[in-house]
């Protein structure tokens, strides 16, 4: 087991360049979200082939994350990143060599394997260091790095692709991965102890289930699922969005949801460590259905703003404190596995959101796709409400139970 970080301490040496890191590795992935889409219509893609790019990629995550989760706590944290690193970055290079579609799309999907790999590790190392009392802010910061990368990358590729070729972007995006895998390699990771612990029997099927995913996380996984089919069609076509309607610089929406999110989420952390997460989690979902309906009634710049300080608010709200509840209810050997099973979640929403709700645009159109995709939120504050009024319940009885006993 790696050792915990002292119950104090959080800004430590590690823990900083996790976050630099972090940021880096997430930039570099993130350009590409809303500019892959683009590039693979520009050189005569259908709106399912743009899909595909960004559902495709996400799904392969989706495996290597399980498979990945289990490798940090068994393997080890840095061969996983390493490896990670090596295949996420040869196969963006890849991208230079060629321009048709059908091997863009299966380039992509390979390039899922290394990216998930990559950011299972980079979350679990994270988890490492972060004291378990200050898990919600810990968490939160790391987050932070991730909602900046994917506020502020749609801005800079956007940007680029109206004025340069998209080889441009690929050179940008290989840099900063670049960039993220030297800093991680400054970054100390004790290599895991093997203990001996007695194990429960289980069949080859619970076996399996157990390597690859984390039970305990399984409802905040789910409910991140949710989170994250909306998320993945507001960020693959936000810039087709921006053409339906007229607004050429559509990037302005992820000022303010940039701008909302590093306001609200430092205070966000420590509510969550000091009041629990139903104090974060269900403001922040009301928060994010109004932004997606307010969003696709946009025609304005002044309403793309609101729309944006309304879902940014509401995302970085719920997303980390989802992922720090995940943590917190796993067991301290399962972080690896916990992370794996919480971030395949939030692939498979994404990989699940872009494919099906391109459909939806195309048949309809991208403002239909955004409002129907705020059923999902409604689905999310339903099982999270059914949850509460669950946990109550059985907590009311408990008590009762133990003041009969005491009589």
């Amino acid at each position: 087991m790696h050792a915990s970080p002292s119950q104090s301490t959080l800004w430590n040496k590690n823990f900083l360049m996790v976050i630099i890191a972090n940021l880096f590795v997430y930039q570099g992935f993130q350009m590409l979200i809303p500019t892959l889409p683009v590039y693979i219509k520009d050189i005569g893609g259908s709106d399912l082939q743009a899909g595909l790019v960004v559902s495709l990629f996400a799904l392969s995550g989706l495996v290597f994350r399980s498979i990945t989760g289990k490798a940090t706590d068994t393997i080890g944290r840095k061969p996983m990143l390493v490896l990670g690193f090596i295949v996420l970055i040869l196969f963006n290079l890849s991208f230079f060599a060629f321009s048709m579609v059908g091997i863009l799309v299966i380039l992509r999907l390979f390039q899922g394997a290394g990216w998930g790999m990559t950011s299972t590790a980079i979350a679990t190392i994270m988890s490492d260091n972060v004291p378990d009392e200050r898990r919600g802010e810990g968490t939160g910061y790391y987050a932070l790095s991730v909602i900046i990368a994917t506020s502020v990358a749609p801005i800079i590729g956007i940007a680029i692709l109206n004025h340069y070729p998209f080889k441009i972007i690929l050179m940008v995006t290989t840099v900063f991965m670049l960039i993220g895998f030297l800093l991680t390699q400054g970054i100390a990771i004790p290599k895991l102890e093997k203990q001996a612990k007695p194990r429960q029997k289980q069949t080859r099927e619970e076996s399996i289930w157990s390597d690859l995913f984390e039970k305990r996380a399984i409802l905040p996984s789910v409910l991140c699922l949710l989170l994250a089919f909306p998320f993945g069609g507001l960020m693959s076509f936000i810039a087709l969005f921006g053409n339906e309607i007229g607004i050429e610089n559509i990037w302005v929406y992820f000022i303010g949801h940039c701008l909302m999110i590093l306001i609200s989420r430092p205070f966000m952390g420590k509510l969550f460590d000091h009041k629990g997460h139903i104090s974060v989690v269900l403001p922040g979902a009301v928060a994010m259905l109004a932004g997606l309906l307010i969003l696709s009634y946009t025609t304005t710049i002044p309403v793309l703003i609101v729309a944006s300080l309304f879902y940014g608010f509401g995302f970085g709200a719920v997303q980390p404190s989802l992922q720090a509840w995940a943590i917190n209810r796993s067991a301290s050997d399962r972080k690896g596995v916990a992370n794996g099973t919480f971030l395949s979640a939030m692939d498979l929403g994404v990989a699940l959101g872009s494919l099906l709700l391109s459909s939806v645009a195309a048949l309809t159109s991208y403002a239909a796709m955004y409002r129907l995709s705020a059923l999902c939120m409604v689905l999310f504050i339903a099982i999270y409400g059914i949850y509460l009024l669950n946990n109550r319940k059985t907590h009311s009885r408990l008590e009762n139970q133990k003041h009969v006993t005491i009589q």
